[in-house]
């Protein structure tokens, strides 16, 4: 009798999936846990799966669930994070970079927006180009749908506002087009080298006609502008001239009452001083910076409100020391001298970390040489009573920590709500579909949600669009052009997987729907409209769960229920 081939059985454990971990006992499912690659790489921070099965060891199924309300809180702590980091950081630095770069509300959300939301999602399907690609499909347009109609629909409820009818009919035309080419291109189940490429330069066909529109918008503007100051432009031309310098430009905007903000008024600093000192009222003006909040604001706040504020303090805290705050509607425009001096040296460390984890403390190290004679730099040559002439880059620094902020948040759900549909025995593709795509846009959720209330919607709703197609578009054709190159044949399989052809019925609805209801109230958003996009994606979560428990039957293919 031969002796087995343990190599052979080694290797045929990198195909197990840790979904399989269901089938055993619980007093067998901390070895599989450990012993299968699939499990031990289901962790950003925290590998949930191996401290339920391997630290907690539950013996029941109602132990198990006990763990589902850690799992729970872990998301409200998570979600606290994120819905801080965009109010407070994020969001102003980006109105911020918004104003400086000369952007409109629309280009603004379709860009700067857009890739803050969809680059670390994209680097990471980037990172793992060498997996199987059985479910990117699905989980890609799955995504989107839950950006476009939930999210989309968000906003709507949020605040009414109008929009340029031109942008919505360029955005949903290419992203229609993009997802009928990307059908058209996987009918054989394939992608080739040059499909791939034809998606990325739909993409950037797409952004070049962005930038053109904006350009020629410009144009017009400074045009009408030379004609209305040689008072040659008539009553009806200066009311279109107003309205087109307004599409043309971002305002800073209060956000209580969305007036105007004086933004050399709020430059320095209220209350006249004849400073003759660089330095002066330097540690209180630290002091000043680290409060979470303003005694006025904790006297006027309900019991409720005090008790949330209590529990953002220390998150408010942490965040404060590695992300500066940059807003024109603060005193000084959030500058503060000791503590942003601090921060040049403490951000990229932090950066690093959350991207990297504890494995990149060398590139920490070397940060340093570059960072600590910038501070001293910036510390010798700045006042306490108004922010430098470069204080642009500090918001570039404050966009830059938010997005790993939110993204490394957003992993985290994404790894808690995995764990949420392991116990509950979710297949892969009701996952991608569903919780993973939620944990995977609730960074858009809070930041899109955020602009909104700061009384920037139209930028938000741009995002909403613009976001998901940057994804789909760059997503899969990106990453089916890495597999290409690195591959053999010239051309990589994409199946539909088990609900791709659901996900791409909806997604074609959905955008449907948003050119019908935008034309049909002549681009008015209205709120009845978010209560339909936010209907239309519960229908899709409906259709979604019944085909899971196989009361009904998906569009797939009957061959694709046993790919998983």
């Amino acid at each position: 009798m031969s002796e087995p081939d343990y190599e052979e059985f080694s290797s045929y454990r990198n195909f197990l999936s840790c979904s399989n971990v269901n089938d055993l006992e619980y007093e067998d499912r901390c070895d599989y846990v450990r012993s299968t690659p699939e499990c031990m790489d289901k962790g950003y921070f925290f590998n949930y799966i191996e401290i339920l099965y391997c630290s907690l060891r539950p013996s029941t199924d109602s132990e198990q669930y006990w763990f589902l309300i850690l799992l729970m809180s872990m998301c409200v702590i998570m979600f606290m994070i994120l819905g801080t980091t965009a109010d407070k950081f994020f969001c102003p630095a980006l109105e911020v970079m918004s104003k400086i770069m000369g952007m409109s509300e629309h280009l603004a959300g379709v860009t700067l927006l857009a890739f803050g939301n969809g680059s670390p999602d994209l680097f990471t399907n980037l990172a793992g180009a060498k997996e199987s690609t059985s479910i990117l499909f699905s989980n890609m347009l799955g995504s989107s749908i839950y950006v476009t109609a939930f999210i989309g629909g968000v906003i709507c409820l949020i605040r009414t506002f109008r929009v340029d009818g031109s942008n919505v009919l360029r955005d949903t035309s290419f992203f229609i087009f993009g997802i009928l080419f990307i059908d058209f291109i996987k009918k054989d189940g394939y992608v080739t080298t040059w499909e791939s490429i034809c998606l990325i330069l739909i993409y950037v066909a797409y952004l070049f006609t962005v930038l053109l529109d904006q350009y020629l918008l410009k144009r017009q503007v400074l045009n009408m502008e030379a004609l209305a100051q040689n008072g040659s432009l008539s009553a009806e031309a200066f009311k279109r001239y107003s309205k087109l310098r307004q599409e043309a430009n971002i305002d800073i905007v209060h956000r209580t009452s969305h007036t105007s903000v004086d933004i050399e008024g709020t430059r320095h600093s209220f209350e006249p001083s004849a400073q003759s000192s660089a330095n002066e009222r330097l540690w209180q003006q630290l002091k000043d910076s680290l409060k979470p909040f303003e005694i006025d604001e904790w006297h006027s706040s309900t019991g409720f409100q005090k008790t949330l504020m209590c529990f953002k303090t220390p998150i408010i805290f942490a965040l404060q020391l590695f992300l500066p705050i940059v807003d024109y509607e603060l005193e000084r425009h959030g500058w503060s001298k000791l503590l942003n001096c601090v921060q040049v040296v403490i951000s990229p460390i932090v950066m690093f970390l959350l991207i990297c984890g504890l494995n990149c403390w060398t590139f920490c190290l070397y940060s340093l040489a570059i960072t600590i004679p910038l501070s001293v730099a910036c510390f010798l040559n700045t006042r306490t009573d108004e922010p430098p002439k470069y204080h642009a880059i500090f918001a570039l620094l404050s966009v830059i920590g938010s997005m790993c902020t939110i993204y490394s948040c957003a992993a985290e759900t994404v790894e808690i709500l995995y764990v949420l549909g392991l116990i509950l025995d979710c297949s892969n593709s009701f996952l991608g579909c569903t919780l993973l795509a939620w944990g995977n846009g609730v960074g858009d959720l809070i930041s899109d949600a955020t602009l909104a209330l700061h009384g920037y919607p139209r930028m938000a709703f741009a995002a909403s669009i613009g976001g998901p197609f940057f994804n789909t578009l760059l997503g899969i054709g990106c990453v089916m052009l890495l597999k290409n190159v690195y591959g053999d044949n010239g051309f990589e399989a994409l199946p539909s997987g088990p609900l791709g052809e659901n996900c791409f019925v909806f997604l074609l609805l959905i955008l449907f729907g948003t050119l019908l209801w935008s034309i049909t109230t002549n681009f008015h958003i209205r709120r009845c409209i978010g209560i339909f996009n936010v209907l239309l994606y519960g229908l899709f979560f409906l259709y979604t769960v019944l085909g899971e428990c196989e009361v009904i039957q998906t569009y797939a293919d009957i061959s694709q229920y046993g790919t998983e």
